[in-house]
Formats: structure tokens, C-alpha cells, sequence
């Protein structure tokens, strides 16, 4: 018996004009009256993620940032941050990179020295609560990851291999998009945001369902038995799942939750 229920958003719950499945929300009365809970994981910030699910909070769990920032109906679960020096070090690294935009995430917003990047998150269909600075060194309250934006057309891909490198020990980097990275500290993502969950809340992988399609997401396959990578997912990604499900376009999400618990 499924138990619990984990879905990403971009590329996953959401289609590719970043609007949500609807139909989940009709689901959710139905899980709490099979006991089985529902958790949305995203590298999106808190506030951001609240947006998509304002009228059902109650009845959900968010896992934000990758897994630093955990929040149950506006109760604060589980902060993982990084300090002023590691912040410092990243910062510098991402500076030897031509048309690479760094965002600071904190719990319940964004820091960038961007105009244009400050612009776009607030803007449909993220929605992000941002603030503009002048020195993003200055900032470390609260900070869970960096997140990478490449805006030379080169990809995500191209970052990575040149970042990658220069990761200290206990630091982490991963792609998250076709042109955005996210670092934070190792040991903390997605994967171990969910196990931390079924410790919690006793429940076993065998009870677990799980939805991504980016390399952010792989960790959780590993928590769950029923481990769906999207059929818009890459083949590396779809080979670490369990099962590959039809793409974030055809609601596949929403088709499989109720093919497997009757719903």
C-alpha cells in the first residue's frame, strides 16, 4: 500500500508552460482519507511553491530548495544552510564564468544583483519573493544553495564541467534545468529531505511513489520502490528510475497516482 507520495514540479507536475496539473488538487481529500500523504520537492523557493498550492497548505508537505528547506501547512520542519565562506568561495568560482547568473536562495527569498533576473522570477510563472542587492557577498542569512543560471547558450551541461572541479569537499553541485545548476551543501537534497520524511512518519520504500525528471531528482528514485522518471526526462535520468510514466504535458503525474491507488 502506497503510503506516500513525493512529486517534483518543473518538467514533472507541471507542464512546459509552467502551469500545474489541476487535477491533483481534487486527489488530495481523497489521500488523507487513505492516509496517505503528499509532498511536493522542488529546487523552487518556499514562497514560490506556496503559490501553486495556497488553498490546500493543510494538506501538503513542501520540500524547497532542493531539499534544505522543509515546511509542513507553514511549520518549519528541517534548515540546512551554507556558511559566509562557503558562499564566498562559490561566488568567486561562478565569476570565471562568462553569461552565468548566480541566485542566492534563502528560505523565504531570493537575492540577486540582476535588474533583469530580479524581474523575471517575480513575474508569471514563478512568482518569487526577491530581493535586488548590490554585493551578493554581503549576504548570509538563511542561505540553503546557489542556484546557476547559463544565458550564453552553451547549457547547463557546459557549467557543470567546468564548475565541477572546483567543488570543496563539502559542497555539491547538480543540474536542475537545460540552463540552471544549483550547489549546496552535500548530503542535502531531495533524496535526503524524503528519507528524513519516512523516518519521521514510519513509512518504508516499499510504501513510497516518486516523481522527477532531472539529475535533482535521482536521490529520491533511490528512497522509493515506486520510482517514475517522466518521459521527458533524459536517458540518464530515466535509467535511474524504476519506471518511466508519459511526459509533464499529458498529466502522466496525476495518471499514475490514480492507476496506483485507486483515487
Amino acid at each position: 500500500m502506497i503510503k506516500l507520495i513525493v512529486s517534483d514540479m518543473d518538467g514533472t507536475l507541471l507542464n512546459d508552460q509552467k502551469q500545474i496539473d489541476d487535477r491533483i488538487y481534487a486527489l488530495l481529500p481523497g489521500m488523507h482519507k487513505k492516509g496517505i500523504r503528499f509532498v511536493v520537492a522542488s529546487g523552487r523557493q518556499y514562497p514560490s511553491l506556496k503559490k501553486n498550492f495556497q488553498e490546500h497548505l493543510q494538506d501538503i508537505v513542501v520540500i524547497a530548495e532542493n531539499g534544505a528547506f522543509v515546511v509542513q501547512d507553514t511549520k518549519e520542519l528541517y534548515y540546512r544552510g551554507m556558511t559566509q565562506a562557503q558562499l564566498s568561495l562559490w561566488l568567486d568560482a561562478v565569476a570565471q564564468l562568462p553569461d552565468v547568473e548566480p541566485l542566492l536562495c534563502a528560505k523565504y527569498c531570493g537575492y540577486t544583483h540582476s535588474k533583469e533576473m530580479y524581474d523575471y522570477l517575480r513575474s508569471d510563472p514563478f512568482y518569487y519573493d526577491m530581493v535586488l542587492v548590490d554585493d551578493l557577498h554581503g549576504i548570509t542569512e538563511d542561505v540553503t544553495k546557489v542556484s546557476l543560471i547559463e544565458r550564453g547558450g552553451r547549457g547547463a551541461q557546459f557549467c557543470y564541467d567546468r564548475l565541477a572541479p572546483l567543488l570543496t569537499e563539502e559542497m555539491t553541485l547538480v543540474i536542475s534545468g537545460d540552463t540552471c545548476l544549483d550547489t549546496g551543501l552535500k548530503g542535502v537534497n531531495k533524496g535526503s529531505a524524503v528519507a528524513a520524511l519516512q523516518q519521521m512518519w514510519q513509512i518504508r520504500p516499499e510504501e513510497t511513489l516518486v516523481f522527477g525528471d532531472q539529475f535533482n531528482d535521482v536521490d529520491m528514485f533511490d528512497c522509493a520502490f515506486y520510482s517514475y522518471a517522466m518521459g521527458n526526462a533524459s536517458r540518464e535520468v530515466r535509467q535511474r528510475a524504476r519506471f518511466v510514466t508519459g511526459t509533464n504535458n499529458e498529466g502522466a503525474v496525476v495518471n499514475v497516482i490514480r492507476e496506483l491507488t485507486g483515487l
